[in-house]
């Protein structure tokens, strides 16, 4: 397979490379969840978002991506103390990756803003995962169910596992946040942000 995913921020001043070697190096999802539509709501980033609040992930390996250019922009949003890490570009507010807040667990999520969602599919193939479908706005192609989620944590921890045993984990360049400027949110931050489901 040997693809290559290409993430930049809308201003284009950081820019991401994913290496994907073969099929099984990551899974493609599209998350509904509160969360994951009110972090892209506070910073005013609801354009990477697909109809419905979807946010499309590519789920992978951190050792897979490499930061091209931009790394000083690199800011981190916190929707809680122990909330998921979500890397953005300062400049211009563009979410960019997720990972977990222990470094040493090898699990990154890419990304991929609704306007590269045809790129994606030469990339790395059909999404496989819907999930947290319940949060989802409705609308037309909206799904009212989730899919695949079974397979894709199967995936997941079989990848973190992988990279564990194998050494990979230790070569992710999100090992080392140090100079990475961490936003948390306050409880109204978040409440504000966040949309309500009906």
């Amino acid at each position: 397979m040997s693809e290559i995913l290409d993430v930049a921020c809308q201003c284009g001043q950081v820019a991401v490379h994913v290496d994907v070697p073969r099929a099984s190096s990551g899974t493609r999802v599209v998350c509904y969840c509160a969360d994951c539509q009110a972090a892209a709501r506070h910073l005013g980033a609801e354009r990477i978002l697909l109809p419905g609040g979807g946010t499309e992930i590519f789920q992978t390996t951190p050792d897979l991506l490499q930061i091209a250019q931009g790394s000083e922009q690199l800011r981190i949003q916190r929707l809680s103390p122990k909330g998921l890490m979500r890397w953005y570009a300062g400049c211009c507010d563009t979410p960019l990756f997720n990972s977990l807040p222990n470094s040493k667990l090898a699990f990154v999520g890419v990304i991929i803003p609704a306007s590269s969602t045809a790129a994606a599919d030469a990339a790395l193939g059909p999404c496989i995962n819907h999930c947290n479908t319940a949060a989802a706005k409705p609308g037309q192609g909206v799904p009212t169910k989730d899919v695949g989620l079974f397979r894709a944590v199967l995936s997941l921890f079989t990848r973190m596992i992988g990279a564990a045993v194998s050494g990979r984990a230790k070569l992710s360049v999100l090992r080392d946040r140090t100079g990475v400027p961490v936003t948390v949110l306050s409880l109204q931050e978040r409440q504000a942000a966040t949309p309500k489901v009906k």
